[in-house]
């Protein structure tokens, strides 16, 4: 489902009786600070102002209130409501602000908060991985939790928090464990502590302990959520609260604000509490670390945070050799650019029991061509094959044949089919309005042209393998229609192979169009005839008919007209169950503004706002830019392919 954006009154707080009075701005001192600019000015309605002097405002990542004193200044922390991808660049699902010492600003907490907080499972940034912590105390000998909760963490006062806590309890053992992990160093090196660096579920540790100590009041918030009793052993810190309601007033009460993980607007702690639980198990969906293979540099942002997990960032290696040696140490699994997979890579994972999959981009992808470095919006991850060659099972190929489509879900692709549809967007969103003047009272056939040496034609299309090929059947199947051939964008921008001599095209085609939108066109005609092309899909769930002479994923399932041998797959589909399929199921997406994993519906949103952004032009790029870019393919591309070949890796882009 898709994220709304409720709205939330941006009210000013007034000051707590005794701080000072707010300024007129604030006057940010470090990088974060400046990042966060925007929510920070939506919390406390003031400007966070570089030209003219105000109160300072200080970022402060271990705690909010690292003092009592009321210096009228800013400070600005991490909340206690984080998601793994929360970072000042990406922005925070929570603030936690205060002003003279004091909490300032927030929002009265709902009722349904803490069975909310109980049900996620939620601590820290949620970087840990997901499953119970038995073997911790698997010796059978009792021991008690030293809570490192993330403030705590980012702070040094972690040494002086467990020396304390072993000089007071001489006949206790230690566990020293919390979200953010617990570093070692600095620590006091006694037999009865056991430390565990790595972050960890502190919910899945509250059970095993024999008695759970934390550092301050507030940390016992998640604790006193599952009904567990804490210590705390600070004087300073006060009474821990008796019961939960308390803990959470502590922990998410005055002078937290909460955020949109995405468009970091303000909404409510409870729908903030949905969506970080969503992108936490996103995060944990990559179980192991991610070795990615054969990812050029410009590509390289994105795939990271779809690789990112629990097991650490992903890393990266163009050989099959080092790739596996670099799995087997991190004991992790290697996803490889599909066109770009060593061809020994998959038997070498077989052979050391590493998974392995194919990555290639998604049908919703971006505004401008991959073939002008254009970073995709979305990617499919298949263990099985890839969507395009149907040589082998893909995983989309095994979802289709295989699933069993819920009601809802097929509801909820009709209604993402819908807005593509209304939206007009497609997998690239380039090309300009197509004109008027196509003949009425004539069947108008559209051919879209392909690249001749993408994989998709040489293993999808058996039998009409090249444009003037496809060009040649469409016309003698289709003798009295209106033949509109459009040439693929990469090979009309001279990027890829696949151009038809003029001469040809004449003989064939009524038009030859360049330069416009996929999507005007097929407002335009009333049949698609392609050997594999997205257009296909595309025309598909734009109610056209559509005949394929190779191959494709979408074809074979009783929705198309399928010309080529083997396409029939067993079992036919509705068409929103091939949406279901296709573009919910199948691929994962990320929001190319907050560079974090997001629903297909919010990529919508992105790239409505990135094409209305965009020049004006046949490929959504400039000038220069395309004119730098047929440099590279021309002079660059064939020193590169020769490298890779060295490699043992197939042709690519």
């Amino acid at each position: 489902m898709g994220y709304g954006e409720p709205a939330m009154a941006d009210a000013l707080h007034p000051e707590p009786r005794g701080a000072s009075a707010l300024p007129r701005s604030f006057l940010p001192f470090g990088r974060p600070l400046r990042r966060l600019g925007a929510e920070i000015e939506a919390c406390t309605g003031l400007a966070l102002r570089l030209d003219r002097l105000g109160a300072p405002a200080f970022w402060t990542p271990g705690t909010a209130f690292p003092s009592a004193r009321r210096t009228a200044l800013l400070r600005v922390a991490p909340g206690p409501l984080l998601s793994p991808y929360d970072s000042p660049a990406a922005g925070f699902a929570s603030l936690r602000l205060s002003f003279g010492g004091r909490p300032l600003g927030g929002s009265p907490l709902s009722p349904d908060l803490a069975n909310a907080l109980r049900g996620a499972g939620l601590s820290g940034f949620n970087r840990f991985p997901p499953g119970a912590a038995a073997g911790l105390f698997g010796d059978g000998v009792p021991r008690s939790l030293a809570l490192i909760d993330p403030d705590l963490a980012a702070s040094r006062r972690a040494a002086t928090f467990v020396g304390r806590l072993l000089k007071a309890f001489p006949d206790e053992r230690f566990l020293a464990a919390g979200p953010e992990g617990c570093a070692p160093a600095g620590l006091p090196e006694d037999p009865r502590l056991t430390v565990l660096a790595d972050p960890v579920d502190p919910f899945t540790l509250f059970p095993l302990a024999a008695r759970i100590h934390v550092a301050s009041t507030a940390a016992a918030c998640e604790a006193h959520l599952c009904g567990y009793p804490t210590l705390c052993t600070d004087p300073a810190s006060g009474p821990v609260p008796a019961d939960a309601a308390g803990s959470l007033a502590l922990r998410f009460g005055p002078g937290v604000h909460a955020f949109d993980p995405w468009t970091r607007r303000p909404i409510p702690l409870l729908e903030a509490v949905e969506r970080v639980a969503w992108l936490r198990e996103r995060f944990r969906g990559n179980g192991r670390r991610v070795v990615l293979v054969g990812v050029s540099g410009w590509k390289r942002e994105a795939l990271d945070c779809f690789a990112a997990g629990p097991g650490g960032p992903p890393l990266h290696s163009m050989r099959a050799e080092e790739a596996v040696a670099l799995a087997r140490r991190h004991d992790g699994a290697v996803w490889a650019w599909a066109t770009r997979c060593p061809e020994t890579l998959p038997q070498l994972c077989a052979e050391a029991g590493l998974p392995f999959a194919r990555v290639e981009d998604g049908f919703l992808r971006s505004v401008g061509l991959g073939a002008s470095l254009k970073p995709g919006a979305s990617i499919v991850v298949d263990d099985r094959g890839i969507y395009y060659d149907p040589r082998v099972e893909s995983r989309l190929a095994h979802l289709l044949k295989q699933t069993v489509f819920a009601p809802d879900l097929v509801e909820r692709a009709a209604r993402l089919r819908a807005a593509i549809v209304a939206r007009r967007l497609s997998k690239y969103n380039v090309g300009l309005a197509a004109p008027d003047g196509f003949p009425e009272g004539r069947r108008i056939v559209l051919v879209p042209g392909q690249v001749e040496d993408d994989a998709s034609v040489l293993t999808g299309s058996p039998e009409v393998r090249g444009n003037l090929a496809l060009l040649k059947v469409a016309r003698a199947r289709n003798p009295d229609a209106f033949l509109v051939y459009k040439p693929h964008p990469d090979v009309e921008a001279g990027f890829r192979p696949g151009a038809i001599p003029e001469i040809e095209t004449r003989k064939l085609a009524d038009r030859v169009v360049t330069g416009l939108s996929i999507v005007d066109l097929l407002d335009r005609v009333h049949h698609v005839e392609t050997m594999t092309s997205l257009a296909g899909f595309e025309a598909l769930i734009r109610g056209l008919t559509v005949a394929t002479h190779g191959r494709p994923f979408y074809a074979g399932w009783g929705l198309t007209e399928d010309l080529a041998p083997g396409a029939d797959r067993g079992r036919t589909l509705d068409l929103d169950a091939l949406v279901a399929g296709a573009l919910i199921l199948y691929p994962l997406y990320l929001d190319p503004v907050a560079m974090k994993p997001c629903t297909p519906e919010q990529l919508l949103d992105r790239l409505s706002e990135a094409r209305a952004q965009a020049p004006a032009t046949a490929l959504a790029l400039k000038a220069l830019p395309h004119a730098m870019m047929r440099a590279r393919y021309a002079l660059l591309n064939p020193i590169l392919r020769r490298l890779r070949a060295r490699r043992g890796v197939g042709p690519g882009r």
